[in-house]
């Protein structure tokens, strides 16, 4: 089953477990955003559960969104259904909380982050590699300025290079701390700040609390995904990217003097 999800209670708080399960890197491909938004769907629609935790299987949280898909025949429809998770996440009245182990990388670093909670093992890697790609990771562009500070939030978009959980941490970007093989224990005691608390109330302090995050950078995403979708994949650089990649080669990224302007090619009309 690619999305595991299980319920549980804690102190009389409804808890609800939703945890990746695709292969060894757990990728999240189409299928799987797809099955991700219908699994934060039905929690939102049940309207029970007041934690929401997400983890991955095995090794890693996750490795992010499927590469070999990063294709302009596939991202049309691929980028808007792994948006769709981030709406039904912010629909939840309910806490979520990332618990992250092994490297959380591209797409699935932004799902952590969006997360209101980020619970990690301290070695745990986490990255937006795909500048190094040819692209860019649409929703850390407003999501990392809000958790992180601006310097360090650029630093990753354009670097590519991961930082730990501990480096994370002392920037406000990670909120628990646990040894490596001990995140269950970080989970659990996470959860317990919750214990005994009403569950009504904390249904209403999560709809404030993601109302303010939809304003802060949910809202966005709409905006940079079409700028993603119409400026960015025609680019030539996007195709090199995924190909070096794929070939297990150096890219070989278009001459700025010398490369036609994407936007004159779709007929774009400047302000």
């Amino acid at each position: 089953m690619p999305i595991d999800l299980r319920d549980d209670s804690v102190g009389g708080v409804p808890v609800s477990t939703v945890t990746i399960e695709h292969g060894s890197h757990n990728i999240l491909d189409l299928e799987h955003c797809r099955e991700l938004s219908s699994v934060f769907h039905e929690i939102h629609a049940d309207d029970r559960s007041r934690v929401v935790v997400l983890r991955g299987s095995g090794t890693c949280f996750s490795s992010g969104v499927d590469i070999k898909q990063h294709t302009r025949e596939a991202m049309p429809e691929l980028l808007p259904a792994f948006h769709e998770v981030f709406h039904q996440l912010l629909r939840l009245r309910a806490f979520t909380i990332a618990a992250i182990h092994g490297h959380c990388l591209g797409g699935a670093a932004e799902l952590a982050l969006a997360c209101d909670r980020v619970v990690s093992e301290n070695d745990a890697s986490i990255g937006l590699p795909e500048i190094t790609l040819g692209c860019y990771p649409p929703v850390a562009v407003p999501l990392f300025p809000s958790k992180l500070p601006h310097g360090l939030a650029v630093g990753m978009l354009i670097s590519g290079e991961p930082r730990t959980a501990a480096d994370l941490a002392t920037h406000g970007a990670v909120d628990r701390l646990a040894d490596s093989g001990k995140l269950d224990d970080a989970i659990a005691a996470e959860l317990s700040l919750f214990s005994g608390k009403s569950p009504a109330i904390l249904g209403m302090i999560a709809d404030l609390v993601h109302d303010e995050a939809r304003r802060t950078w949910g809202d966005q995403i709409e905006v940079i995904e079409s700028q993603y979708l119409e400026k960015l994949l025609p680019h030539p650089d996007v195709d090199e990217g995924i190909a070096a990649f794929l070939e297990k080669r150096e890219p070989k990224w278009q001459d700025p003097d010398e490369r036609p302007d994407p936007r004159e090619a779709l007929d774009w009309k400047t302000n």
